[in-house]
């Protein structure tokens, strides 16, 4: 097992290699573009000593998935490819074998991201649903792998920003009205996963709540209670994991991966992926790779 990284201190976790592919410390953060190969399914306990947000750039391996103990009402949830990690609450997470690149960042500072969590912003931080979030930590690990003029100035930037939307972020979770109309067995998750991973035309909300053995119009409701998002940006969100996952690998054909996540053609794939990504195909498997 290789381990470079300081972020990862006092992770319970199984064996797993992690390499710091690069790194960077403002005053607000310290950031990392961490490279992972975990060669079994992994499960982990993590009460981190500060802040820590965390984006798969490739896709998480497997069906992630996670809860925290602390907050059983918060239920248990799937993990998206940006998950924050409040200090101090312990999390329990499972995933699968395979690898990841990752960055992640941990802040030095408290402020609104450190103190009291209650379990409904607790039960959003394992999918952060913010596009600034993303597109931020994306260009993050960009500035990392290919430092521009005054790097360091907009990366202490990105950082300060960062903090106030995930601020802005939880404080909307906390108002939001609660849902009582419950949520996805863990079994019924991995059913709707497995659907929308198939080749081909996502399946529709009557299908899925046919096989989850419900009407559609409770399945709607229990899945959005569950993922926090519809079923068509849960869909389209986890097609584009599979292309993440899918372009760290340099062997696999981008017209290949286009097929593989539902495109009918590599010019519609590179639209879509642009549009949420920033990137086109080849440019953001390049940041993965090189």
């Amino acid at each position: 097992m290789e381990l470079a990284s300081s972020l990862l201190v006092g992770a319970d976790r199984g064996a797993f290699d992690c390499v710091v592919r690069r790194s960077a410390a403002t005053s607000v953060a310290t950031i990392e573009l961490h490279d992972y190969y975990f060669p079994a399914p992994q499960q982990s306990a993590f009460r981190p000593q500060r802040s820590f947000l965390d984006l798969a750039l490739s896709g998480r391996p497997g069906s992630p998935a996670g809860r925290f103990p602390d907050a059983p009402a918060a239920g248990r949830r799937a993990i998206g490819d940006v998950m924050f990690m409040p200090a101090g609450v312990q999390v329990e997470a499972e995933w699968g074998a395979g690898r990841q690149s990752s960055v992640c960042l941990e802040f030095n500072t408290a402020g609104d991201l450190d103190g009291r969590w209650g379990a409904r912003e607790l039960a959003t931080s394992m999918d952060v649903q913010r596009p600034f979030v993303r597109d931020a930590l994306v260009r993050l690990a960009h500035e990392l792998q290919s430092p521009g003029f005054d790097s360091a100035i907009l990366i202490e930037a990105l950082c300060v920003q960062l903090g106030v939307e995930l601020g802005r972020y939880f404080r909307e979770c906390a108002g939001a009205a609660a849902a009582p109309c419950g949520t996805l067995s863990p079994r019924q998750l991995r059913l709707v996963d497995d659907r929308i991973d198939a080749a081909g035309p996502l399946p529709s909300v009557a299908e899925l709540a046919q096989d989850c053995g419900t009407s559609a119009r409770h399945f709607f409701r229990i899945f959005r209670a569950t993922t926090g998002r519809t079923l068509s940006e849960y869909a389209a969100n986890r097609r584009m994991a599979r292309a993440r996952a899918r372009l760290a690998d340099e062997r696999t054909p981008i017209k290949q991966v286009a097929w593989e996540c539902g495109f009918e053609t590599p010019a519609a794939f590179s639209a879509a992926f642009r549009r949420v990504t920033g990137y086109r195909p080849r440019d953001y498997r390049q940041l993965l790779t090189s």
